[in-house]
Formats: structure tokens, C-alpha cells, sequence
């Protein structure tokens, strides 16, 4: 059974590091790299760099943040389009 576009949001948000990367997304004055996210979030200052690109990935994956390559850095922005469009206000997670 092929899953909704919000059903996929939503899924990805459903995890609390996620939940807690698209919090600090949310608040950022603009693109940041997954290591400015991980290393001022004392709840993900334990995750390994494997587990942080995972979670990243399922976050892209759903349409919920989008990464931009900057030089051999990946920079990561929320796409805020994409929870308004389901009813979800980043500012209010």
C-alpha cells in the first residue's frame, strides 16, 4: 500500500530526534550543516554522525527538510511549504 505524502510527514516527524531536528530547523535564521544541528541540541549531542545522517535522510525523504550540497558540505533547511500544506506549523512543534 503506497503511504500519503502527509502519512509520510508525519511519520518522520512521529521520532523525537527527528521531531527535535525540525525544532531546531525551525528556529535557524537560515540553511545550517547537520553538525551546527547536532552539536547545539543537548538531546542529540550523543548521536553518532551514521545515526545523524539517518535521520536526515528519512527528514528529506518525506519532503520535510531540504538539502543543498555547499562545496562538500550538505546544508539542510525546513521546508516549511510542505507542513503548511498539511496543516503543521513549524514555529508550534
Amino acid at each position: 500500500m503506497e503511504q500519503t505524502p502527509t502519512v509520510e510527514v508525519l511519520k518522520a516527524l512521529a521520532d523525537d530526534t527527528r521531531l527535535s531536528i525540525v525544532r531546531k530547523l525551525a528556529k535557524a535564521d537560515g540553511p545550517v550543516t547537520s553538525c551546527d544541528i547536532v552539536c547545539s541540541c543537548k538531546m542529540l549531542s550523543g548521536l553518532s554522525q551514521p545515526a545523524a545522517s539517518h535521520h536526515f535522510a528519512k527528514l528529506v525523504k518525506a519532503g520535510v527538510v531540504r538539502e543543498q550540497k555547499q562545496g562538500t558540505r550538505k546544508v539542510y533547511s525546513l521546508a516549511t511549504d510542505v507542513l503548511e500544506s498539511i496543516g503543521v506549523d513549524a514555529n508550534k512543534l
